[in-house]
């Protein structure tokens, strides 16, 4: 649905992209995760035709962008860093607008407002001038009007930033109910946020695309061995001992005494952690758990972009 290969972009002397290639499919969630300035919001300038490219491609839907932008644009739904609201305007009345731009009129036009607003629940303001609107419904009303034409691709661009938390979970659960029926190309800095939605991560920095794939899949691809944790009844301490001098394939063994816990990081499979568990049994530690740690995603995150 989404293809980008080598875009390139420079604004004088400074390189804002200069190797983005990544794919979104169909139906797909994808976060676009970066630090402030790693090239997000060109990338996406890029994909909605609003900005060229200096080199490299990009289609959505199957059109080329330089070619059929205005093709692109009918397949697009867009909600920048910087909602394009006007404050001086009603919200019935400016989504009304934006779907006459998009060709909407007449009993369509009508639905589709009355739907959006039943949907981003803005019926209580549906009459209110934007201007006086808080943070959390002017973002709203963006993603109101990024959807007013029913595209197949979204495209948000920090859609929750700047909002508190009450008002960040509830954009975040519009948009997860958006998945399926859209394609969506969501950036984000903030992890947490974009671990939660996403399906897949495309991951930049410095202009580039440095990873993409599922949370798993990264963390696997990063992996310098799988962190695991033994829970025992007693003698975590001494336990965290044993290990260090009977296993070689074990590392960053600390143990916790208060919680009675070992963690280690190990790069081999089942067959060590069944010796690291005959270990505890024949020692008398008291197996209470032995389990895997998932990396988390900033782990993977600030390992690809220190």
């Amino acid at each position: 649905m989404i293809e980008v290969v080598g875009l390139k972009k420079t604004f004088g002397n400074t390189v804002a992209l200069s190797d983005i290639t990544f794919s979104v499919a169909k139906g797909q969630i994808v976060g676009f995760l970066g630090a402030n300035g790693a090239g997000k919001t060109t990338t996406m300038d890029i994909l909605t035709g609003c900005i060229g490219a200096d080199s490299g491609t990009a289609k959505v839907a199957g059109f080329e962008i330089s070619e059929s932008p205005i093709e692109v644009k009918r397949k697009i739904g867009y909600l920048p860093d910087e909602p394009p609201l006007h404050k001086e305007m009603q919200v019935i009345e400016y989504l009304s607008y934006a779907g006459k731009l998009h060709g909407l009129r007449g009993d369509k036009l009508n639905v589709r407002v009355a739907d959006l607003i039943e949907r981003l629940e803005l019926g209580v303001n549906r009459k209110r001038l934007i201007g006086h609107l808080s943070k959390g419904f002017k973002q709203r009303v963006g993603l109101a009007q990024a959807l007013i034409h029913d595209p197949e691709v979204l495209i948000l661009d920090e859609p929750t930033e700047g909002l508190d938390p009450h008002q960040i979970h509830q954009i975040r659960e519009m948009i997860r109910g958006l998945k399926g029926h859209h394609t969506i190309l969501f950036s984000s800095h903030i992890l947490s946020e974009v671990e939660s939605v996403c399906d897949r991560l495309v991951i930049v920095d410095k202009g580039r695309v440095v990873e993409q794939g599922t949370h798993q899949e990264l963390a696997h691809r990063l992996d310098g061995g799988r962190e695991y944790q033994v829970r025992v009844r007693q003698g975590a301490r001494a336990l965290a001992s044993n290990l260090e001098t009977d296993f070689v394939g074990l590392s960053a063994i600390r143990a916790d005494e208060a919680e009675q816990t070992v963690r280690f990081v190990t790069k081999d499979g089942d067959e060590i952690l069944d010796q690291v568990a005959r270990c505890v049994l024949d020692k008398g530690y008291g197996l209470r758990e032995l389990a895997g740690k998932s990396k988390k995603l900033e782990d993977v995150f600030f390992q690809l972009t220190r």
